[in-house]
């Protein structure tokens, strides 16, 4: 996968807000900052105050969200978007819909895009950081039909790990938890291996809502694990405020 090039906005840094609007759909501005390894939050406000009045982007005001605006690609944006063959049709169709959706959608999203930033903040000297969200993924035929939140590859000189990622927030019922166990048995063990040569499996990391949830999807994963031989899965386990602290603990399940 390429990153896509646009070629019409006004400078390079509203090209890169953009694409990582399309990337992550949401963000708020100290998320920008990040991303854009910027200092200054008033010249990223300048540039999104630009892009709001043009209407490529859309900004959403829900103190059950976040205190400040949050922000989102808008209709004009699909004029940009759609010279790049890489990023989907489908997407780009509904743009007009992203700040119509409710706030645990847009919360969903948001820690999405906190993920990344933990990822990123982990990279050493010499690694690189792929990180793809499902948005990317889309129509790629190498992946899964339920795609994950992300897929990862950290490369160096030696090897590249690879990695598929979800993330269940507090909404996400137990038992979509351990059917997604399951799936990932099914598809790694057959699925994988059939449409992709000489390449080791994926490890699954799993982003659990609550320390309670990781110790019950740990106990019944190795259940199943035993019974469906499952030994070349690798899967590992942390919480959300894990991630949020920045002192995550990937636990295996064994």
């Amino acid at each position: 996968m390429k990153t896509a090039i646009i070629k019409k906005p006004t400078t390079e840094q509203q090209n890169q807000i953009i694409l990582y609007l399309y990337q992550f759909r949401y963000l708020i501005v100290s998320q920008l900052l990040k991303l854009l390894n910027h200092k200054d939050p008033r010249r990223i406000q300048e540039w999104l105050n630009d892009l709001l009045k043009r209407k490529y982007i859309a900004q959403i005001k829900n103190e059950e969200i976040s205190n400040g605006y949050v922000y989102c690609l808008d209709t004009k944006a699909r004029s940009i978007l759609k010279e790049d063959e890489d990023l989907s049709a489908s997407v780009l169709g509904r743009l007009y819909k992203e700040k119509q959706k409710d706030a645990i959608f847009i919360k969903r999203h948001l820690f999405i895009a906190q993920i990344h930033l933990y990822f990123l903040s982990q990279k050493e000297e010499g690694q690189e950081l792929n990180f793809f969200t499902a948005q990317e993924l889309r129509g790629f035929e190498d992946f899964p039909e339920l795609l994950p939140s992300a897929y990862i590859e950290v490369a160096d000189k030696k090897e590249t790990t690879r990695y598929f990622l979800d993330y269940f927030d507090e909404y996400t019922p137990a038992f979509v938890i351990r059917k997604r166990v399951k799936f990932y048995i099914q598809y790694l063990n057959i699925d994988w291996q059939a449409k992709i040569d000489n390449v080791p499996p994926p490890s699954i990391l799993f982003v659990l809502p609550t320390e309670k949830m990781k110790k019950h999807i740990q106990i019944y994963t190795r259940e199943v694990f035993k019974k469906n031989l499952a030994d070349d899965i690798e899967l590992f386990l942390t919480t959300k405020s894990e991630i949020k602290t920045g002192q995550v603990k990937w636990e295996e399940v064994k």
